[in-house]
């Protein structure tokens, strides 16, 4: 159902019969071409209140709404995120309804090579995203989520050393899971961040059961097969999910 969820009566079309809703619907400081800060807002927090109302008239139990890594005070985008969430929490506490909150990393599809590259920094794959969201739409239409926040990103299962001191050590790990994969980094302009964001997510294990499945790893996996083969990566396009080499 093709809806503007600026737009009351359209949300509310939409969610009427619904046991459950997932709220994806935004616009980000990201998106090419841009858009303006009133757009934003618009959509984020007037569309997102429109969601919330329209739950309320629909009596929905389960919620889970896209939030970002983003959250925060440092632009219009990320006060809406702050915005969004505390809607989301008076959904909740006035309700009783199970709420997930996902704040999500970047996932906006790039290049193969940048992809990999923010994959080091704050990219998550795809394919971790929409499982991370079916989790938590299982934890919430179980009810086993009374009211439930996590970051959705990757884990590259480094040493806290590694994490603080990536550009020193970063290209022995690299070596050390995949060998070899320095070479490739080096041959494509791939360039180590000095330090690794890393997040601790146990609370999402052990609260909905997600853990992440591909990092930099798989990253560096992928590319080192397509080398061997003698692809153009260059010219490849990302969305998340590579083909099996």
């Amino acid at each position: 159902m093709r809806s503007d969820t600026r737009t009351p009566a359209d949300v509310q079309r939409a969610v009427d019969g619904c046991d459950a809703v997932v709220h994806l619907a935004a616009w980000h400081i990201a998106h090419e071409p841009p858009v303006s800060d009133e757009t934003i807002f618009a959509v984020n927090v007037d569309g997102t209140f429109n969601v919330v109302q329209a739950c309320r008239n629909a009596q929905v139990g389960s919620v889970v709404f896209a939030s970002s890594m983003a959250y925060g005070w440092w632009s219009v985008y990320g006060i809406t995120k702050v915005i969004g969430e505390d809607l989301w929490r008076m959904y909740h506490e006035t309700t009783g309804a199970s709420v997930a909150l996902l704040r999500y990393h970047d996932f906006v599809p790039k290049p193969y090579l940048a992809w990999g590259a923010k994959l080091l920094r704050n990219g998550v794959d795809r394919r971790d995203v929409a499982a991370a969201t079916l989790a938590a739409l299982r934890g919430v239409v179980s009810h086993e989520v009374d009211l439930f926040q996590t970051v959705v990103h990757t884990d590259h299962h480094m040493p806290a050393a590694v994490v603080a001191n990536f550009a020193k050590l970063g290209a022995g790990w690299c070596d050390q899971h995949v060998p070899g994969s320095s070479e490739v980094l080096e041959k494509y302009g791939i360039e180590l961040p000095a330090q690794v964001e890393q997040h601790d997510l146990s609370a999402a294990s052990r609260v909905i059961g997600w853990a992440p499945q591909f990092g930099f790893v798989e990253f560096l996996q992928d590319l080192k097969a397509r080398d061997e083969r003698g692809e153009d990566v260059a010219s490849l396009w990302a969305p998340g999910q590579l083909p099996t080499p």
